[in-house]
């Protein structure tokens, strides 16, 4: 990633600065004050009729890199040059990128001079700085979307694991890729749009960017090892590649997954506290590129998976969802026949819901009467009850393994084919 040496005058907002720079500082010492680019043409002036004139003293010291101070009688001999001094400006990686003048007697303005000089200097430093964030966050962007994208075998993985390492990613080390999405993002844009619509200074689409970047910084506050790499990979996503620990010192990879988890509920925190929500995805363990890029895709589908399971924001981990994940690969034929076959008597009784949440509840507390009756907050007697009304309705006893295994698959399928929540 290579960092721009020369400013581009050209650029609207660079020499509006310019203008801004010139003007202002004009009014405060008195003087007239010029920014030119390399070919000593005046780019920012403070009396603006100067702006596309050639300074022909600026020549000279742009190409000598050194201040001088041009007499009267020098002026004249000058094309588009008055009386003053002038200094070469530097970028920030050391080379002349054009210069700046003021008008009046050396001995006077020279000391202004200096100061300007530091000014614009500062000004283009920023802006080196802001155009080599952005051009380094294009680039992580485009590794995400080839992580992305990665096919075993078929993808050059050396040339990845290249783009890679660019960003401190460290094949030793054991990364857990995260997925975030802000949840409901477009009905705060919505909102923000609304108020902002006949306010005057910034706006919405400022604003609504703003926080998004925000986010962004508080990711990388909490996600701040040295292995970490994070970025925001499209409108209201971001990614993050979560570098534990090194592989060799790290015997156990599910615990990456515990301290991974923690740091996301850390965040979800702090999202929160700006008045906003996120579903979260985190993938499994990975070791290597090849591992990463299949975990990196696990993350999102953990997200979406949870999303529409749990109708709702929250942490999810594609661990928690392996068999969510393997029946929502079903063809939607075979999903919709098993579905019918194993739920249709059922479905048709009217106290189907209080029938379907003890499936559940039966099934996902290990088989056992007094933890099912304390999740629905029944007596155990009750609970008996409905076990016997589905084996009189159906046929199907929840007391056989294998039919329980059945009915609470063909619930998780029959979740999976409603509607998701409204975003």
């Amino acid at each position: 990633m290579v960092i721009k040496s020369r400013p581009n005058w050209s650029d609207s907002t660079l020499r509006r600065h310019a203008m801004e720079i010139a003007r202002s500082t004009s009014d405060v010492i008195g003087y007239n004050v010029i920014i030119t680019d390399t070919d000593g043409v005046i780019v920012g002036a403070s009396d603006e009729n100067r702006v596309g004139e050639l300074h022909e003293a600026s020549l000279a010291v742009i190409a000598e890199r050194r201040g001088s101070s041009t007499s009267e009688d020098e002026a004249r001999g000058l094309k588009g040059t008055l009386p003053g001094v002038t200094y070469p400006i530097s970028s920030m990686s050391g080379s002349v990128v054009g210069s700046m003048a003021i008008t009046g007697d050396a001995d006077k303005v020279r000391p202004f001079a200096l100061i300007v000089k530091k000014q614009i200097e500062i000004l283009l430093k920023e802006r080196e700085f802001f155009e080599h964030a952005a051009n380094r966050e294009h680039i992580l962007q485009d590794f995400i979307q080839d992580l992305s994208t990665f096919v075993p075998g078929v993808s050059n993985e050396t040339i990845l694991l290249a783009r890679a390492s660019e960003f401190r990613y460290d094949r030793t080390w054991i990364y857990v890729p995260v997925a975030v999405d802000l949840y409901q993002f477009g009905r705060f844009a919505l909102s923000v749009r609304r108020d902002y619509v006949n306010r005057e200074g910034e706006k919405p689409e400022t604003v609504i960017q703003g926080v998004k970047r925000k986010i962004l910084l508080e990711i990388r506050r909490i996600f701040n090892g040295p292995k970490d790499i994070s970025t925001m990979e499209s409108n209201n996503r971001f990614v993050v590649l979560h570098g534990v620990r090194p592989a060799e010192s790290y015997p156990a990879p599910s615990n990456a997954v515990t301290v991974t988890r923690e740091k996301t509920e850390d965040l979800l925190g702090r999202i929160t506290d700006e008045g906003l929500n996120a579903a979260v995805g985190i993938g499994s363990p990975a070791l290597g590129i090849a591992d990463l890029a299949a975990s990196y895709k696990e993350s999102w589908r953990a997200l979406t998976l949870g999303k529409k399971f749990m109708q709702g924001p929250g942490v999810y981990c594609i661990d928690d969802y392996r068999l969510e994940e393997m029946i929502s690969t079903v063809a939607p034929s075979v999903r919709n026949r098993f579905v019918l076959s194993s739920l249709r008597t059922l479905r048709e009784e009217p106290d189907w819901n209080e029938l379907k949440d003890t499936i559940r509840s039966w099934c996902e507390s290990g088989f056992s009467l007094v933890n099912t009756a304390k999740e629905l907050h029944l007596h155990r007697n009750t609970v008996i009850y409905r076990l016997d009304k589905i084996k009189v309705y159906s046929g199907h006893d929840l007391r056989n393994f294998r039919t329980c295994l059945n009915l609470y698959t063909a619930l998780l399928l029959d979740r999976f084919l409603g509607p998701g929540s409204k975003e």
